[in-house]
C-alpha cells in the first residue's frame, strides 16, 4: 500500500529530527532540485543535496536538535503533489550553543513506481527588503 504524502512528510520530519541522514535521503528522488535557506542558491541531484544535509547535521552535532512541522497542507492528484508548512529547526553546536528559527517549506512530490518521492525541496527565511536583514525572530501565530 502506498503511504500518503501526509504520512511521508511526518516520517521525513521525524528522520530530520533524529538526524538520520540515510533515512532522510530515502524520501528524495534522484533528480531532485532543492532551494535551501543555507549555503547556496540551488542543489541539483540527490547526491549534492545529501552532501549538504551532511554538513547541516554536522553543524548541529552538539546533541540537541528539534525539527517540527506546523500547519502542513497538501494538494495532490494521482501523480504530483505539493506540501507546504512552517518548520521550526533548532540545534546545538559542539560548544552546546543552541540556535533555532522558523522557516517556510514547500515540497514537490512525484509518484515514482507507486511511491511518493520529493523531487523539489524549498526552504526559505523571510527578510526585510529595506535593510536586507534576515528575520529569524518571526514566529507563527499561535
Amino acid at each position: 500500500m502506498t503511504q500518503s504524502i501526509q504520512q511521508l512528510a511526518t516520517s521525513w520530519a521525524a528522520a530530520v529530527a533524529s538526524q538520520d541522514l540515510t533515512r532522510i535521503m530515502t524520501f528524495y528522488a534522484d533528480e531532485l532540485v532543492a532551494y535551501d535557506a543555507v549555503a547556496q542558491l540551488q542543489f541539483t541531484g540527490k547526491a549534492a543535496y545529501q552532501a549538504h544535509w551532511q554538513k547541516c547535521l554536522e553543524f548541529c552535532s552538539g546533541g540537541h536538535s528539534k525539527f517540527e512541522l506546523r500547519d502542513l497542507k497538501i494538494q495532490q492528484n494521482d501523480a504530483i503533489g505539493f506540501s507546504h508548512a512552517l518548520v521550526y529547526c533548532e540545534g546545538s553546536n559542539e560548544k552546546g550553543e543552541t540556535q533555532g528559527c522558523w522557516m517556510r517549506l514547500t515540497q514537490g512530490w512525484q509518484k515514482q513506481q507507486d511511491n511518493w518521492r520529493i523531487f523539489h525541496d524549498h526552504f526559505s527565511v523571510p527578510f526585510d527588503m529595506v535593510s536586507g536583514a534576515v528575520l529569524f525572530e518571526l514566529t507563527p501565530d499561535l
